[in-house]
């Protein structure tokens, strides 16, 4: 147990003592100014031209046909595209399932060798209210000192406005032409 005890104390001193080369500037400013490395100043996110449309056949159709379309614009990667899916519905229901057969995995928007975008539903309340998670995965030489795949993420809650509806559709949009802003709530690297 001795041993154990001692070879601790070592180790922990070697790992607590700090770099004082004078020369490395590199080692400095991370003892000195850690703070300065956690910091970023990423824009959100801006989903525009947001759009639910959900449509039957006739009145005896028992499950609607809708779909999701939005352009999404990521001012930090200044890369952007357009998102779409389609799912049934049977107009009640809100949790997923046969009734309400939304995805729960993630979707490809765009991917080339300048980024992936993709999203998914996290939940619907309603189509006027429902959660997405959002993912950009890019390469990123403004925050990094060496460009450095970096992915951002975002979990916005979204309100939309019913803009029409009848026994064989219904239509929800965002209210105005501003765009919905999305947070980033983490990052990987």
């Amino acid at each position: 147990m001795q041993p154990l005890i001692l070879f601790s104390l070592i180790l922990g001193s070697a790992v607590a003592r700090t770099l004082s080369h004078e020369g490395n500037y590199w080692a400095r400013s991370v003892v000195d100014k850690p703070w300065e490395l956690a910091q970023f100043k990423l824009d959100p996110f801006n989903l525009t031209d947001m759009c639910i449309e959900c449509k039957k056949e006739n009145i005896k159709s028992l499950l609607f046909d809708c779909s999701i379309k939005f352009d999404w614009d990521d001012p930090n990667a200044q890369q952007s595209c357009t998102c779409e899916d389609h799912w049934q519905w049977d107009g009640v229901t809100k949790t997923q399932g046969p009734k309400n057969n939304y995805t729960t995995e993630y979707l490809i928007c765009k991917d080339d060798k300048a980024g992936l975008f993709q999203f998914k539903f996290v939940d619907i309340f309603d189509l006027s209210n429902f959660s997405l998670s959002l993912t950009h995965m890019y390469e990123d030489s403004k925050n990094f000192p060496t460009p450095t795949i970096a992915n951002m993420f975002s979990q916005p809650n979204i309100t939309l406005n019913l803009m029409n509806t009848s026994d064989t559709a219904m239509t929800y949009s965002s209210a105005c032409d501003c765009p919905i802003k999305a947070n980033i709530t983490g990052m990987t690297i």
